[in-house]
């Protein structure tokens, strides 16, 4: 049964490999109005099911490790509520063409990708949660809203609605008249967190949403990673990528796994696309959920 198992994981591994290595072209429809995704061999991978909207053109090869879409996949709908504050207008797929999430329409996109996560939204229920950007669920879509992860938390709120304002361009949330309001803190765990009024040993940051005291949520388990992370913060050239950022705000996001073998190191002082992974050697990655990682150098020479 353990051999069974074990040739099944090592079969699931394989697949991903395959889908990760493959080519894939953006192709679009004859009439010009849609696009979809398709591989070196000709095969469809995703329909052309999508409005021509985005970032390539016509046949340009994409070597993204996910694939944001305008629209919903043929079947599929997620009507527009002026007064629901969840609302999505985009697919996420990984590249084999799955389907991962529908991502929450911010700023006339997809949400961005806030330390390693990004809010997505159950079209169904019209509820909002957070997600892993290769698709693991880390919040269930159980909120009318929640704000980008800061620090490891989050605000999440109930029985609220979306106020547009003059013009219409920017809206915010304001209590529901028909509904129970709630709002409460969340770390990226899901868990409800109280702040405190008092700073102490356990409850030492202080969170710029609504200046209590909370525990740090990112926090070196083992000599090991403080050492790593020691090195990761004097470093020259993360700091010319994390410009600006005071180094007491780089965070281990993620750890390795047996399919991922790196530390995922970002801030949270501001927003960025950025990231930087360490393999077991210490050598330094730049990377951002998208696009190939390459070595930190190598990208920074890219972008002078």
């Amino acid at each position: 049964m353990v051999r069974t198992i074990v040739t099944f994981a090592l079969f699931l591994l394989n697949v991903a490999a395959s889908a990760q290595s493959q080519k894939l072209y953006l192709f679009v429809t004859a009439d010009s109005l849609k696009q979809g995704v398709r591989n070196q061999e000709g095969a469809v991978v995703i329909p052309a099911d999508h409005p021509v909207i985005g970032y390539w053109s016509a046949d340009e090869l994409i070597a993204d490790s996910i694939i944001d879409f305008y629209g919903m996949p043929a079947g599929e709908t997620s009507a527009f509520d002026s007064l629901r504050p969840a609302y999505t207008a985009n697919t996420t797929f990984d590249r084999s063409g799955k389907v991962l999430y529908h991502p929450f329409f911010f700023d006339n996109g997809a949400d961005y990708i806030q330390e390693g996560t990004r809010r997505y939204v159950d079209r169904k229920t019209g509820k909002m949660g957070l997600v892993h950007p290769y698709g693991k669920v880390l919040i269930p879509a159980l909120y009318d809203f929640i704000t980008p992860l800061h620090d490891g938390y989050l605000m999440a709120y109930n029985g609220v609605q979306r106020q547009s304002e003059a013009g219409g361009e920017h809206w915010r949330i304001v209590p529901d008249p028909k509904k129970k309001y709630e709002a409460f803190v969340l770390n990226k765990e899901g868990k409800k967190v109280k702040g405190r009024m008092k700073r102490s040993q356990d409850a030492a940051l202080q969170w710029a949403a609504d200046s209590l005291y909370y525990p740090a949520f990112y926090r070196a388990v083992d000599v090991k990673e403080e050492k790593l992370l020691a090195r990761v913060k004097q470093d020259p050239d993360v700091q010319r990528l994390f410009a600006g950022a005071a180094t007491d705000a780089y965070h281990i996001l993620e750890r390795p796994t047996a399919t991922f073998p790196y530390y995922i190191i970002g801030h949270s002082q501001q927003y960025s696309f950025s990231y930087v992974a360490v393999d077991e050697r210490g050598a330094r990655y730049h990377f951002d959920y998208y696009r190939p990682m390459m070595p930190l150098k190598t990208y920074l020479k890219s972008i002078q």
